[in-house]
């Protein structure tokens, strides 16, 4: 599967490692945030809501009084704009093609056992390129309580259930051409 990230130059993973104030700072323009515009105490906040706490719990690890304290923090526009924009960071676009799904059913087929697997990647490598088209023949339903009574019907009547009339039964010559 391949996937994109748009990020920045210096990438940004905060779930990884400690908070490092200069390079949370470099990505403040392409949050929205002017550089000085968020506290120290501010950045750690945002930073702790991105990998992973909960509001409270971010806002007494950077020392605010209250709960409440950091709920009013958190509604402030730059640390949203900064949090929404690290949130998106973290997020990969997930892009997944005909030509990955390819890849996966041939690396299937190489590495099948048996015949049998082999004869189902393959079905499945003709449905993905659409190499047949799907079998929309309505699926008929008999049900017979007893097979006598079957035995004992007429093809007529044998055809007749099976939605098909007597020239069904009779076989078609195949004239072939001769170039």
């Amino acid at each position: 599967m391949s996937t994109k990230k748009t990020s920045p130059s210096t990438d940004i993973s905060p779930l990884s490692g400690d908070f490092e104030q200069a390079e949370f700072e470099s990505h403040m323009p392409y949050a929205g945030v002017g550089i000085k515009e968020l506290s120290v105490q501010e950045e750690k906040f945002v930073y702790y809501i991105v990998s992973g706490m909960s509001i409270a719990a971010a806002g007494r690890a950077v020392g605010y009084k209250s709960p409440q304290t950091a709920y009013e923090a958190h509604k402030r526009p730059s640390i949203q704009k900064a949090v929404s924009y690290f949130r998106d960071q973290m997020r990969e676009k997930v892009e997944f093609t005909v030509a990955n799904a390819h890849k996966m059913y041939l690396d299937a087929y190489a590495s099948s056992a048996t015949a049998t697997e082999m004869k189902n990647t393959t079905d499945s490598l003709v449905k993905l390129h659409r190499l047949v088209e799907p079998d929309n023949s309505p699926q008929i339903t008999v049900n017979i309580a007893n097979i006598k009574q079957l035995e004992r019907m007429s093809d007529e009547e044998l055809l007749s259930i099976v939605g098909e009339d007597q020239l069904h039964l009779e076989p078609v010559r195949e004239t072939k051409s001769h170039d």
